[in-house]
């Protein structure tokens, strides 16, 4: 059994979106179709940028299905990681699948500084920060709330839907509205810029580069 870690603030966000019928079809439709289609970046793409990042000891916000945990190529044998989301159900599904790590699973708001002073080597907000609600600007405090956490040497990372005009095709255009409307995604105005100065102002190694309409950013503690 793992350790399961307790946060005391009241839950926030749409976390409810990810039912058991939800989560089934999450690695077919979202990363194996959405992905590729409408964003015009493959899963592929996301789980080498996150080869490339992930480290021995890791924490993960808002791991969906567990997809990159688990297909990940770990720098050490037996990785130690944390897993952090606001719904049990995606903690339970995560840690199902990458049982033999023994995660250890947090419920978490990333809008909310982390109930823990563990430090960790890399910290990933892989396609998180698209579905938060806000500017740009407001969703920083999700970084301020985890770069306590980073290991002096680490790096934080992940990947983002931007929005309009960043690589879209009418498919990704007429999907980013249908999902913006629904409330799933808050990312209409998210651009390379905004990302960008937010890194610039908190990191003094740091890096965002595009592929169709996804954002990849990291950002290293010195």
């Amino acid at each position: 059994m793992t350790d399961q870690l307790d946060n005391d603030h009241s839950l926030s966000g749409d976390a409810s979106m990810y039912t058991k019928p939800v989560l089934r079809i999450y690695d077919p439709i979202a990363l194996g179709m959405v992905c590729p289609i409408a964003w015009r970046c493959s899963r592929g793409t996301m789980l080498q940028f996150f080869n490339d990042n992930v480290r021995g000891k890791h924490l993960d916000i808002g791991p969906g299905t567990g997809f990159f945990l688990d297909k990940a190529t770990y720098p050490v044998e037996r990785p130690d990681i944390v897993v952090a989301d606001l719904n049990e159900l995606v903690l339970q599904t995560t840690e199902k699948r990458i049982i033999r790590y023994r995660p250890r699973t947090m419920v978490q708001d990333a809008l909310m500084p982390l109930q823990t002073d563990e430090l960790f080597e890399s910290i990933a907000i892989q396609n998180v920060l698209h579905c938060l609600p806000g500017t740009m600007k407001e969703k920083a405090v999700v970084f301020d709330n985890l770069i306590p956490n980073l290991s002096p040497g680490g790096v934080l990372f992940g990947c983002t839907v931007l929005g309009k005009n960043h690589g879209l095709g009418r498919a990704g255009s007429w999907m980013m509205e249908k999902y913006n409307d629904a409330g799933s995604f808050h990312n209409r105005h998210d651009d390379a810029h905004g990302l960008e100065s937010i890194l610039a102002d908190r990191f003094e190694r740091y890096s965002v580069r595009t592929r169709g309409a996804v954002a990849f950013f990291e950002g290293h503690r010195g």
